[in-house]
């Protein structure tokens, strides 16, 4: 199933390099994304199989470094790319990335033990994307400045009665479900993802709207959007290691609180940012504020979710955690297209505003963390 998704994303990819239109694009982007969601939640089960127990600690703090690391350096190559070519070229170019993924895995990810047999909820799965999709649409025409018209009024309706249903049918099936009941039993696991929702919706605020702003109202140039945000990833891989240390000396909760305190004092930083803004003076220090905040929260938060649930369920907490932060960000992105459609001081004005919301939206967190049962640190090792 790993390398199918890679498969999956890569042609993703390539087919919307290659769309004629919008409705197009938006089918391959779809695609795009269904393969992203099979590689994430397996990636721990292929650590948990490859690497013996003394060694998968280590292999999952790897594999999280290559990933922040690898997040950083893409917005710059896509950034210089975007500066002297087409937007398509960024696309294409992750054909040839996930064929040499495909490549790799299949010489040296070991192969898996047949899987046994068991029940798939595909009609929660495409209940619940048919409700998040729906209120994303609506969401995205109320903030475009659209009147509440009729289509507006049944993609909202649409949306909440997916979601409600989704509720009821996933209570009915119990342990059966795609979202068990029983799985948020623990108030850690609730306190996790309500913190998670809250934290990265902020966060997607302030990773879309920045090198909007910097391209469109600073004039900076796309290239160094691409690069502004690397200073993050660096904190990210050099820091969470550091976190862990802390919540062995502080407990589970302080970490989360503090990651959430100090990405809220980055967002009131971005308040600096204006028509004359540059990078260093202006910007960076909130990118920095964010990206320590943000280092202090994201290890204790992976580790928390799946420490909360038994071992057999680690997978499928975090699966329902990554869906929680990605649907979060969907919502965030909804709500911004008043912004993004603007320019000029009506610009400004609308970031500075959607900036105030990300703070309070980052000290909604540090609230959430009390709902999290207190107790000491506890690392994961995946199992077997």
């Amino acid at each position: 199933m790993f390398l199918a998704g890679i498969g999956l994303y890569g042609l993703g990819a390539a087919a919307v390099g290659f769309a004629p239109s919008l409705a197009p694009l938006i089918i391959d982007r779809f695609l795009q994304s269904l393969g992203e969601a099979v590689i994430l939640p397996n990636s721990l089960c292929v650590l948990g199989r490859a690497f013996s127990a003394d060694k998968k600690a280590r292999a999952v703090g790897i594999w999280s470094a290559a990933a922040a690391v690898a997040s950083g350096v893409a917005p710059a190559i896509e950034g210089a790319i975007l500066d002297q070519g087409s937007w398509r070229t960024t696309f294409l170019m992750l054909l040839h990335v996930s064929a040499s993924a495909l490549a790799v895995g299949a010489v040296w990810i070991p192969k898996a033990p047949p899987p046994g047999h068991a029940w798939v909820d595909v009609g929660g799965a495409v209940v619940s994307t048919v409700g998040l999709g729906a209120l994303a649409a609506g969401l995205t025409s109320l903030t475009n400045g659209s009147r509440p018209n009729l289509w507006v009024l049944v993609t909202l309706i649409a949306g909440l009665g997916c979601l409600v249903g989704l509720i009821v049918t996933q209570r009915r099936l119990g342990d059966s479900a795609m979202l068990s009941p029983s799985l948020f039993a623990p108030r850690s696991v609730v306190g996790a993802n309500l913190f998670t929702a809250l934290l990265y919706g902020s966060l997607t605020v302030m990773l879309t709207l920045i090198p909007f702003v910097m391209i469109r109202g600073a004039h900076l140039s796309t290239l160094v959007a691409g690069l502004a945000f690397i200073p993050l990833q660096v904190l990210i891989t050099v820091v969470s290691p550091l976190a862990g240390m802390l919540c062995r000396r502080f407990g589970r909760r302080w970490p989360l609180f503090a990651g959430g305190a100090v990405v809220a004092s980055g967002c009131t930083m971005a308040l600096r940012i204006g028509p004359n803004a540059t990078y260093w003076a202006d910007i960076f220090p909130s990118i920095l504020l964010v990206a320590l905040g943000m280092s202090l929260a994201i290890a204790p938060l992976t580790t928390l979710v799946l420490t909360s649930v038994e071992a057999d369920r680690a997978g499928i907490a975090s699966g329902v955690n990554s869906a929680v932060s990605r649907g979060a960000s969907l919502f965030a992105i909804a709500l911004l297209g008043g912004v993004l459609q603007q320019g000029g001081p009506q610009l400004f004005s609308g970031f500075h505003m959607a900036m105030k919301v990300a703070s309070v939206g980052c000290v909604l967190p540090t609230l959430a963390v009390f709902i999290i049962k207190p107790g000491s640190h506890v690392d994961f090792i995946p199992p077997d």
